[in-house]
């Protein structure tokens, strides 16, 4: 059995999880892309969980985010339980949507390790020869450009969402400067080159 994970206030991660068997279950579709981005705005939220960045491929996600209040194993329970349940019952699929022991989550010390850790995450479409540039991803995927900005309103799908259920029907996906950037300015210019 491994030691429990250490998790501390204020910490920021490299938070990834990969489908099983490596199935593209999480292809980009208008719906498959707005159940992510609808369910990681609403666990951002409710768990006071800051998001740097963000890309989710066909069968792995990618999302660098800070946690004031220690509060990882909540967020990423909501996000992946919901994410898996949304999914599964869109695809009709029954099984694991997860790999098992595929959750990581990697701690980033300093400024470099978040810049390079965003620039890993924006970078991943194109790393993987699927585009030449990762804005123009079809998935979701953060533009360094609106890092600092109101954020984007996102409808609760409806699909497999109640709307009498514990879901709001709106939520906001903001993306915020991580701690140790002087402005918005200054972590765009040092993360958007590598998009």
């Amino acid at each position: 059995m491994t030691a429990p994970r250490r998790v501390v206030p204020g910490t920021t991660y490299l938070v990834s999880r990969r489908c099983t068997q490596r199935e593209f279950l999480l292809k980009p579709s208008a719906l498959s892309n707005l159940i992510f981005k609808f369910v990681l705005a609403v666990a951002a939220d409710r768990y006071g969980v800051l998001i740097h960045a963000v890309c989710v491929m066909s069968n792995h996600f990618h999302v660098v985010l800070t946690d004031p209040g220690a509060n990882l194993p909540d967020f990423s329970r909501l996000l992946d339980g919901v994410v898996a349940k949304a999914m599964n019952a869109l695809h009709g699929r029954w099984e694991n949507f997860w790999a098992p022991s595929s959750y990581s989550a990697v701690t980033l010390v300093s400024p470099d390790d978040i810049v390079e850790k965003v620039a890993y995450t924006l970078a991943n479409p194109a790393a993987a020869d699927l585009v030449e540039h990762g804005r123009q991803w079809p998935g979701v995927w953060s533009d360094p450009r609106f890092i600092g900005g109101p954020g984007e309103r996102v409808t609760r799908p409806g699909h497999y969402f109640d709307e009498d259920g514990s879901m709001p029907e709106i939520a906001t996906l903001v993306f915020s400067v991580p701690a140790g950037f002087e402005s918005v300015e200054a972590f765009r210019a040092r993360s958007s080159p590598h998009a």
